[in-house]
């Protein structure tokens, strides 16, 4: 076992809290996250934005701690709290000096569940949270993702920005807000998890007893399954670059080798300096600075996607390239060498981010959403060295439709004419 890893511990408090322990005895560290199952996705008319909303709120103080208060706590023992919310999960959590961690988790529970929110914090932030939309509006890469994700799932809560507009945000009020903190996260029973040198033990008793008054019910979720859209777009950006996204549903499974199976496949393809699409667009041919794929799994859906972003004259080809690329991976598959070298990346990858107590946390609590199934770094390993090479190019095979594919250029109005005309 890595970093003096001892077992994983997974408890249910009786107020109904998981709580999953990895502690590690070689760290001075200790890292400790609150986990809720509601995202943005999950926000009904009128809640565009709120959860976004929310999260900034738990900093903003309790009853008899200020938003100061509980900064200077994290400040005066060297370590960071945090938070971020995303489509389908909101996580609050912090890294903190092992010897605090206790002391730490105290201030967590009461963040988390006695946020006052008073209407002055609430309109001093709301400025904040707008000045944060407009710098992501500012950003071609994420205004891009944003756009492809819409024409991927049109209409949908699944591809809706998470931080809402600047519209949404103005129109919620301090009782909204507070209507919906109790509602849909008070009351809602978390997953905590905690990695570092910690007793699993005392960590136990000191969440409990810091919710011993607490009741909590299992999280529902909307009702809105994400339906995925093939096709080509070539929407009209007012960026410098073209963005180019290649995409298609993978094959929805809640194992843990399937995860890990589509990990093999990325390193291959293009999450990697010696994969496929970053040798061809950025090394040999010189289209782009950007370059990469990724894979995504929600609690419905996921998905597979290459993305660039190349000079407008460059377009056609760097389109061209990556097409060709990703073709040449479903008829052809790919070789045996290829194959070893993405499990030795990834088993790497796992290695270096047993190192990170960040890291471990938010591992054990994603893997622990996935399927329920929590694996040590050495039984993550083991899942890799058991893949074999039909079962990567079985899922190729199968996922990397033409019938499936949703080709997305995000370009100047000159560009995007070229691409239809062409790829249509």
């Amino acid at each position: 076992m890595r970093l003096g890893t001892m077992p994983l511990t997974e408890r249910f408090l009786l107020n109904g809290i998981c709580l999953i322990t990895e502690p590690i005895a070689a760290t001075k560290a200790a890292a400790i996250g609150f986990w809720f199952k509601k995202g943005s996705r999950d926000e009904g008319a009128g809640q565009f934005g709120m959860t976004h909303f929310l999260e900034h709120m738990l900093f903003k103080g309790t009853h008899d701690l200020s938003a100061s208060s509980l900064a200077r706590f994290f400040d005066r023992i060297g370590g960071y709290v945090n938070a971020f919310t995303e489509r389908e999960t909101v996580c609050v959590f912090c890294v903190v000096p092992a010897t605090h961690a206790l002391d730490a988790m105290g201030i967590l529970c009461r963040m988390t569940w006695e946020s006052v929110m008073r209407d002055d914090e609430i309109e001093r932030e709301r400025s904040v949270i707008e000045s944060e939309i407009l710098s992501s509006l500012d950003d071609p890469e994420d205004v891009g993702m944003d756009v492809a994700l819409a024409l991927m799932y049109p209409d949908q809560p699944v591809s809706r920005v998470i931080a809402g507009s600047v519209e949404d945000v103005n129109a919620i009020t301090g009782d909204s807000l507070r209507e919906f903190y109790q509602s849909e996260f008070r009351n809602s029973v978390p997953l905590v998890s905690v990695a570092g040198n910690v007793d699993p033990d005392a960590i136990e008793a000191k969440l409990a007893s810091c919710t011993s008054h607490l009741r909590f019910v299992e999280s529902s979720v909307a009702d809105n399954k994400a339906v995925w859209s093939a096709g080509r777009h070539f929407p009209v950006s007012r960026f410098g670059q073209s963005q180019i996204f290649c995409s298609y549903p993978i094959s929805f499974s809640r194992s843990s080798s399937n995860w890990f199976a589509w990990a093999l496949i990325n390193a291959i393809i293009g999450n990697t300096v010696s994969s496929r699409l970053f040798q061809s667009l950025r090394e040999r041919k010189g289209l782009c600075y950007s370059v990469y794929s990724f894979y995504s799994f929600n609690r419905d859906c996921a998905i597979w996607s290459a993305y660039a972003a190349t000079p407008r004259e460059k377009t056609i080809e760097a389109v061209d390239s990556m097409l060709v690329e990703i073709d040449a991976v479903h008829k052809e598959t790919f070789t045996d060498d290829e194959f070893r070298d993405a499990r030795s990346h990834v088993i790497g990858e796992l290695e270096l981010g047993s190192e990170d107590i960040e890291n471990r946390m938010k591992r054990i609590a994603r893997q622990f959403f996935f399927n329920g199934e929590v694996l040590t770094i050495d039984e993550s390993v083991g899942v890799l060295q058991g893949l074999s090479f039909s079962t990567l190019t079985d899922l190729i095979q199968n996922d990397f439709s033409k019938d499936n594919e949703s080709l997305i250029v995000y370009a100047d109005k000159k560009s995007a004419k070229e691409c239809s005309r062409r790829w249509r």
